[in-house]
């Protein structure tokens, strides 16, 4: 607590020396044997904090669905379709106990979160055409496509997704498919409402004299248009930080994504029991909400044409030009791209040999491209994802389980391609620029790894079984420098695990 002495030379709490007093206040001494003592210590701790949340739903769905028979029929079948609508409405919010909300405990501030209500009507239908079943090198053709239109109550407003999809087998054995789809995902309650919470940050203002000339031909413009005068210098800013708050941004609009997929199933009929799929996918992802820095966010709105969407997170500026207080806030914005490309494989294979049963499946995928986009100045500027660390090129999971009376012998393999040591733009020229720091490491890459596990399962009747196993058997580690939990790591941080147990059914 703030101590100060009062008149009679007593060492008090500053506050009690104001018009605001707090009786319990005790003033602590943290030097000396036993102390601080037990009415300090009360005043300064508790254990009476909580922070109590509530969420609510309701959602009402109705649909009809049937097929036109009685109508017509096409070569492949009859027109089947399914319509309908829904309502959904969402409620949520959440406070602490009034020290906790007033940053009285060692955390931030809870600022309570009480948003409006969240509301969206739909309607949505889904149709299929089977055009050729059981022809002639038309063993089956079918288009289908989807759609869903919505109405939010929020900064969304009224959104279109929809998709198509086209299967063709030219015999039973081998079936090509394609997909081609958009969809959005709108923001949450949280991306919009999110409780305002108190920060600073060192701002340059752009309209000062030092940097009205360092960027684009629209800075002295609207610099202008905000009655900053020429000449303008902030000296408040210059030598201080500057309050700002983060917060929910509640004129966000929908993320929208864009996806194609292309491949084929293969059953041949003169091996039984296998199955191969390949497909090959293209996402972009546009309109992405990301978070901004006060300071981009205060060069993007005066540098680019307005109206733009920046400028509605800075507040207006004080009678003499200087920032307000709080400033600005730092929210999200609609502004990131993904782009994803790849190939994705499928191998299961599942027979039986007199006593023996065996079950195997290969799943795999190859990156072509990972890229992400999120920088606001340099719309055209992709951070290269692939290769880094939790974005190996290739990847690949193989289990197999053979099975011989009432015993199971489960082997599973997890492969991890090799992934840089620090992004990839260190070390290799990326879309025509120079290798950023080449020899940042001495090392490049983390290497592959293998990893190893096997499980035994032994039934004893239809009650009672028992099991045990090793993962990672070779016990392979995660590269020197990591500990196996950093984000995207996919490394295993526990090595070598032995196991066994037994399991009842009653």
């Amino acid at each position: 607590s703030d101590a100060v002495f009062n008149a009679a030379g007593q060492i008090v709490c500053r506050v009690n020396q104001t018009t605001v007093v707090r009786p319990d206040c005790v003033p602590i001494n943290v030097f000396g044997d036993g102390r601080p003592d037990q009415a300090a210590l009360d005043f300064i701790q508790t254990d009476d904090t909580f922070v109590k949340g509530r969420a609510s739903q309701f959602n009402v769905v109705g649909y009809v669905g049937g097929d036109l028979s009685q109508l017509f029929e096409l070569p492949g079948g009859p027109i089947r379709f399914v319509l309908g609508g829904e309502y959904r409405r969402e409620k949520a919010r959440y406070r602490a106990d009034p020290l906790s909300e007033s940053g009285g405990t060692f955390f931030n501030a809870f600022a309570p979160f009480n948003p409006p209500t969240f509301s969206v009507k739909e309607a949505f239908g889904e149709i299929e055409f089977p055009i050729l079943k059981d022809l002639p090198f038309a063993h089956e053709l079918t288009v289908s496509a989807a759609g869903r239109y919505s109405d939010y109550n929020t900064s969304a407003g009224t959104t279109k997704a929809y998709n198509i999809n086209g299967v063709y087998a030219p015999v039973r054995d081998i079936r090509f498919r394609a997909n081609y789809s958009k969809s959005v995902r709108v923001p949450t309650l949280g991306d919009l409402f999110s409780p305002a919470t108190q920060n600073f940050a060192f701002l340059g203002d752009p309209c000062d004299v030092l940097n009205i000339n360092n960027g684009t031909s629209e800075r002295p413009i609207n610099c202008a248009a905000d009655g900053v005068p020429v000449g303008f210098a902030n000296l408040p800013a210059r030598s201080q930080t500057t309050e700002i708050v983060s917060s929910g941004n509640p004129f966000l609009t929908p993320e929208k994504g864009k996806s194609f997929t292309a491949g084929f199933i293969f059953q041949p009929s003169f091996v039984p029991g296998l199955n191969v799929s390949v497909d090959y996918y293209r996402i972009r992802v546009s309109n992405l909400i990301a978070v901004l820095g006060g300071q981009t966010i205060l060069n993007q709105c005066y540098d680019l044409p307005r109206p733009n969407q920046f400028c509605s997170l800075i507040f207006p500026r004080n009678p003499d030009s200087t920032f307000a207080q709080p400033a600005l806030i730092s929210g999200g914005i609609n502004f990131a791209k993904q782009k994803a490309d790849g190939i994705d494989f499928e191998v299961g294979y599942r027979r039986t040999f007199g006593e023996i049963r065996t079950d195997s499946r290969l799943l795999a995928t190859y990156v072509l491209k990972r890229e992400n986009y999120t920088d606001p100045l340099n719309p055209a500027i992709a951070d290269q994802v692939l290769f880094e660390l939790g974005d190996p090129q290739f990847t690949a999971n193989f289990s197999t389980t053979l099975t011989y009376k009432n015993f199971d012998l489960r082997y599973g393999l997890q492969y991890i391609g090799k992934q840089t040591i620090g992004a990839y733009e260190n070390y290799f020229e990326f879309q025509g620029r120079p290798p950023v720091n080449a020899d940042s490491t001495a090392e490049v890459w983390y290497p592959e790894k293998f990893i190893h596990n096997i499980r035994l399962n032994w039934r004893v009747d239809k009650k009672y079984s028992f099991y045990a196993g090793v993962d990672n058997v070779t016990d392979e580690l995660p590269p020197l420098g990591l500990i196996g939990n950093e984000g995207g790591n996919p490394f295993d941080p526990i090595g070598r695990y032995f196991y066994a147990g037994f399991r009842a059914d009653f």
